[in-house]
């Protein structure tokens, strides 16, 4: 039967070669109109492919990834026929195979390594004995081949992935609960206090600040430790009750939330005095951030490599810095707190990835100057009534626009067109006709980050997973969203405030590093 097949295989072939070998520009327009068609239908077939597995979820993008990978798998070897010696009925599943190998086998086996890396190169180190021991001693009666070994290895670590209880590690709680204020405590409250920033988010903003604590008493805090199935949760009912070595946090909106937040929003700072200056971190939380360009299309099957395309994630930590440095009694924007005369320098804000610093006596020329008056009646009327009020009566204390689902923060808003200030990419609109709810009154919705009394991360703050929870199969080798983030102890701009930033100037009506 095989037989058969393959001598009309080979007719076909021989026809369609004589006929490709016409002469003249019969044979070469032949040849392009082939090619062009071939790419349509592969185009074709791989939207059609894509709308298909829409609606399946990580395993629809697996599937995806295995039919195209195969088929270029498939292409290579049928072009490297004259070395490989095989047909295309042949070549198939050695295609198939290199792809479970690659696409599964390679990424199972490194979120169980170091075991998942042996079971998965046991076969093949076992199919390389048996070749070596052909070539050096004769010919054993078993002849393995490659693709076998490849199969072997990733069923291997389909039965640990079966068996396996959990990826996770075992419980311990961590870190001390924080002891009394201290004089230095009271004195950083009342300046972060004194300078805590102005938040202005966008019209099409879903989510808003939450406060921590208030989630925990409400119910609305589970940890987990991530599972090879289902992963296993338990509420948090206490803050001492968070174990360090679980895995990640999942933190819930409160029903009913208002725009703007509510008595549920709040956000943090984090003081710490370097020379003569001083560094008041401020972190707020919000419960998710969407994929701020094109999630419909680059969240979708075969297009979803996050953070590269689909930038979405469960969580997110965002804020600003204030740097303070001494003033002159009188001068400009020079506060008086509990004796301490301190006025701010510079703005920090946290954009993505990276921290921006902006002078602040240029932020409010960089405000005015990329100012332009919304067409919308709707929005020029927000902003008169809600904006600019806030604005007049905020003396020393920053702006922070707030880009609607990325959540980065900007001291100037975006109405059309919206562009990362320091990198050519595109960004949220962030039209600040929302006003956080605290912005003019605050009874308790600054607070301080927890710590010991030795002035160590404690609690949540001293958790070491992830802030957000992630749907992944195969143990975690493929996840639908980018990473969640860590706590705020655990990131840079806490860690080393002082350091080095990116600085941006006002140059004419251009931003530009300094």
């Amino acid at each position: 039967m095989i037989a058969k097949l393959r001598t009309k295989l080979s007719n076909v072939k021989e026809r369609v070669r004589a006929f490709f070998a016409g002469a003249g520009s019969r044979g070469v327009a032949a040849r392009w109109a082939l090619a062009i068609l071939l790419f349509l239908v592969a185009v074709a077939f791989l939207v059609f492919l894509s709308w298909l597995l829409r609606g399946a979820g990580l395993w629809g993008d697996l599937a995806f990834a295995i039919i195209v990978t195969t088929g270029v798998f498939w292409i290579a070897r049928r072009l490297a026929e004259p070395l490989l010696g095989e047909g295309p009925i042949r070549a198939l599943p050695r295609a198939f195979a290199t792809t479970i190998f690659v696409l599964i086998g390679i990424p199972v086996a490194w979120v169980t390594r170091p075991v998942g890396f042996v079971l998965l190169l046991l076969p093949v180190a076992v199919w390389a004995g048996v070749r070596i021991a052909r070539w050096r001693w004769g010919r054993p009666s078993w002849r393995p081949v490659f693709w076998q070994a490849e199969v072997a290895g990733v069923a291997l670590l389909g039965i640990v992935l079966l068996v396996a209880p959990s990826v996770g590690s075992a419980d311990r709680v961590p870190k001390a609960v924080p002891g009394e204020s201290t004089e230095r405590g009271q004195l950083d409250a009342a300046v972060a206090e004194r300078f805590r920033p102005l938040l202005f988010f966008d019209s099409g903003e879903q989510r808003f600040p939450l406060d921590i604590q208030d989630a925990i008493a409400g119910d609305r805090v589970q940890i987990c430790r991530k599972a090879v199935r289902d992963d296993l949760c338990k509420q948090v009912e206490l803050a001492e009750e968070i174990d360090e070595n679980l895995d990640y946090l999942e933190l819930s909106e409160a029903p009913g939330t208002p725009r703007g937040g509510g008595d549920g929003s709040a956000y943090y700072y984090h003081v710490v005095r370097a020379e003569d200056r001083v560094y008041v971190d401020y972190w707020w939380f919000y419960s998710r951030n969407p994929s701020p360009v094109a999630e419909k299309v680059f969240c979708g099957p075969g297009l979803r490599l996050p953070p590269f395309t689909c930038q979405e994630h469960s969580g997110d930590w965002e804020g600003l810095t204030v740097v303070l440095a001494p003033c002159e009694a009188g001068a400009e924007d020079c506060e008086d707190v509990n004796g301490e005369l301190l006025g701010p320098e510079q703005i920090r804000y946290g954009q993505h990835e990276h921290v921006v610093a902006y002078d602040w006596d240029e932020t409010l020329d960089l405000f005015w100057a990329s100012l332009q008056a919304p067409n919308d009646p709707v929005l020029a009327e927000a902003w008169a009534e809600l904006v600019l009020p806030a604005l007049d009566d905020a003396g020393a204390r920053p702006v922070a626009f707030v880009a609607r689902n990325s959540h980065a923060s900007y001291p100037a808003p975006c109405f059309r067109e919206c562009r990362q200030e320091t990198r050519d990419l595109p960004e949220a609109r962030h039209d600040g006709v929302v006003p956080w709810a605290h912005n003019a009154e605050c009874d308790g919705c600054v607070k301080p980050l927890p710590l010991t009394a030795e002035g160590e991360p404690a609690l949540w703050n001293a958790f070491p997973g992830r802030w957000g929870q992630q749907e992944c199969i195969l143990g975690g080798a493929y996840c639908d969203l980018s990473g969640a983030p860590r706590g705020p102890s655990f990131q840079r701009r806490y860690q080393d405030p002082a350091g080095e930033v990116e600085e941006v100037c006002l140059v004419g009506r251009r931003l530009e590093r300094c």
